[in-house]
């Protein structure tokens, strides 16, 4: 039960870094829907912006910008005035997102079908603002979609007692109704699903597959879905990413995610541990000749995502120039930044900001 309640607290933490944004909320004022679309038509114009076939939304000080990833373009969006905190897409591509205006938080959308999308402001969630961000790192709560039901989740209320955000308002896209989130009836409602797709021999696709062939072995990560065992991590200096050494007992391995191919994985490597765990994230291809440790991350507050060629995008950050007065040879990085690590194993930083958000389809 105790392991259960800790897989549940830590998949939180991941949830809050997956779906949310690390950017706290510039304080702006308030204006009623159609003033705000009338200054952004007057300060804008009639300026076509085509957003359709962006897959990649970037978080720059409550700004967004939006991204191609296959003509690898970014377009600036302009029309929205107020601070962004979190976004995410929902399958009939439309962004919907919630700006921090003085101690509201609202809920507006974008279609990116439209020509020229402009913001649609929804409903006022009814929480104060601070109620959605976190005593641990301060990071406002995600904007969570639940394509099955169609809702959007925003947590609020935080807790010490599991180190994250404990109530959740839902909003019905459908039926635009606010709701508090009842996680017994939740839960009885989703294992009510599980059980009904196994009466109907239903197996759904799970990209992550991979998971239940890796295993721990003498300390390094193991695929043993063949004859012999494949090491993912012996190219890996553990040791090399120890904040301090009198607390390094050995690296765990956590499982993330795989591939579309199914061909690349992702996992933390754990080396600490505090109130959460701290390591680094690493890449590696399922023959093992890859491992492409990512050393500018951490097992906690981490956002990586797969594009469906393969790359995978992440948060990092900027590294330091040995010549840079800040330069310390245990930590060279200064700001976070977007990268992409391509199928053919090389890096590029795509985008200087602190977060993003990708579609998932």
């Amino acid at each position: 039960m105790k392991k259960t309640i800790y897989l549940f607290a830590l998949l939180l933490v991941f949830a809050f870094a997956s779906c949310g944004s690390k950017k706290t909320h510039e304080t702006s004022k308030a204006n009623n829907d159609s003033k705000v679309q009338e200054q952004q038509a007057a300060e804008v114009g009639s300026e076509t912006v085509n957003l359709s076939d962006c897959d990649i939304v970037f978080f720059d000080n409550g700004k967004l910008s939006f991204y191609d990833s296959k003509k690898q373009t970014t377009t600036p969006y302009l029309f929205e005035k107020d601070s962004v905190v979190n976004c995410v897409f929902t399958q009939d591509n439309k962004l919907y997102y919630c700006v921090a205006v003085d101690d509201k938080i609202y809920l507006r959308s974008i279609d990116l079908e439209e020509s020229s999308p402009r913001p649609q402001q929804l409903i006022d969630w009814g929480v104060p603002y601070e109620k959605c961000v976190t005593e641990t790192y301060g990071t406002c709560s995600p904007l969570c979609y639940y394509a099955g039901r169609n809702m959007l989740g925003l947590w609020h209320e935080f807790s010490w007692d599991s180190y994250s955000l404990t109530e959740q308002k839902l909003y019905n896209i459908n039926t635009e109704a606010i709701t508090d989130w009842d996680w017994e009836q939740w839960e009885e409602e989703e294992l009510a699903k599980a059980e009904e797709a196994e009466e109907e021999d239903h197996v759904a696709f799970v990209r992550d597959e991979l998971s239940e062939y890796l295993s721990t072995i003498d300390s390094n990560y193991y695929l043993t879905d063949g004859l012999e065992p494949v090491c993912l991590t012996d190219q890996i200096e553990y040791r090399k990413y120890i904040s301090d050494p009198d607390y390094y007992e050995g690296p765990e391995f956590e499982f993330v995610s795989s591939s579309p191919d199914n061909m690349k994985v992702l996992f933390m490597i754990i080396l600490e541990w505090g109130d959460f765990p701290h390591g680094i994230l690493c890449v590696s291809s399922i023959d093992g000749k890859t491992q492409i440790p990512l050393e500018d991350t951490d097992c906690t507050g981490f956002n990586a995502q797969w594009l469906d060629d393969g790359s995978l995008v992440y948060v990092g950050e900027e590294p330091l120039s040995p010549d840079d007065p800040d330069f310390d040879e245990n930590w060279h990085y200064r700001a976070h930044c977007i990268k992409r690590i391509l199928p053919d194993g090389t890096t590029e930083i795509i985008a200087h900001c602190g977060d993003f958000q990708m579609k998932s389809w």
